[in-house]
C-alpha cells in the first residue's frame, strides 16, 4: 500500500510538535470517515489528505482545500481539538513531513514567501468537485484525465503552492495528483506523527 516511510515514525504531542514545525512543512492526514477511507483505497495510500503548514503571529496555520469550504486557513490547534467546529478531535492520524528544500538552511526564504503569497491568493477558491468526478471515472471506467482550472482538491492545492518554489511533484499517467504522490516523493521526509 503506497509509501511505507511514515510507518513507525516517532510520535510527538502537539505541545512539542509545534516547536518543530517550519513554514512550508506538509501535514498528511489519514482520516477514518467513509470518504477518507475511499480516497485511501482509490489512491492505494495510507493518506486521505495533505495540507501546507505555516506560522502566522505565533500560530501554526493549516492551508488546505476541503470539500465544503474550498481553499481555507485554519489553526492547527482547531484541527486537532475542534475539528470542523465539532468540539471533537480529528478522527484519524496526522503526520508531519518536510521537503528537503524547505529543510535546507541555505534555502531562499523569498521562495517560501512567494509560495505563501500564492496560497493566500488562492484562499476561498472552490474545492474541485469536477476533478473528483474525473478521478472516479478514471478509476471506475478507465476514462478521464486531469484538467487544470481554478478549483483545487487538497493535493492540487499543495502542488500549486510548491510550484511557486520551483518544486514539482509527480502525477499519475492521466495527470492526477493524490496525497500519496506528494508523500512518496523522494525529497519529502517524514518527521513525526502529531498526537493531540
Amino acid at each position: 500500500m503506497g509509501t511505507s516511510k511514515f510507518i513507525g515514525v516517532n510520535q510527538l504531542s502537539y505541545q512539542f510538535a509545534r516547536n518543530e514545525i517550519k513554514t512550508g512543512d506538509l501535514l498528511f492526514c489519514s482520516g477514518r470517515h467513509i470518504v477518507s477511507e475511499l480516497i485511501k483505497k482509490v489512491s492505494d495510500s495510507m493518506f486521505s489528505h495533505v495540507a501546507l503548514l505555516c506560522y502566522w503571529n505565533d500560530r501554526v496555520v493549516v492551508l488546505e482545500s476541503v470539500e465544503d469550504d474550498g481553499v481555507r486557513a485554519v489553526p492547527l490547534s482547531h484541527y486537532l481539538y475542534n475539528y470542523e467546529n465539532s468540539m471533537k478531535k480529528y478522527n484519524g492520524e496526522m503526520y508531519l513531513a518536510r521537503h528537503d528544500e524547505v529543510g535546507n538552511p541555505y534555502f531562499d526564504s523569498g521562495k517560501i514567501n512567494r509560495m505563501l503569497g500564492n496560497a493566500v491568493d488562492m484562499l476561498n477558491r472552490n474545492y474541485d468537485k469536477d476533478e473528483i468526478a474525473r478521478i472516479v471515472a478514471r478509476v471506475g471506467l478507465g476514462i478521464g484525465k486531469h484538467k487544470d482550472d481554478n478549483a483545487y482538491i487538497c493535493s492540487e492545492f499543495v502542488d500549486e503552492c510548491f510550484k511557486q518554489m520551483g518544486i514539482k511533484f509527480l502525477r499519475d499517467a492521466k495527470g492526477f495528483i493524490f496525497p500519496e504522490h506528494i508523500a512518496a516523493d523522494s525529497k519529502v521526509r517524514p518527521l513525526f506523527q502529531i498526537q493531540p
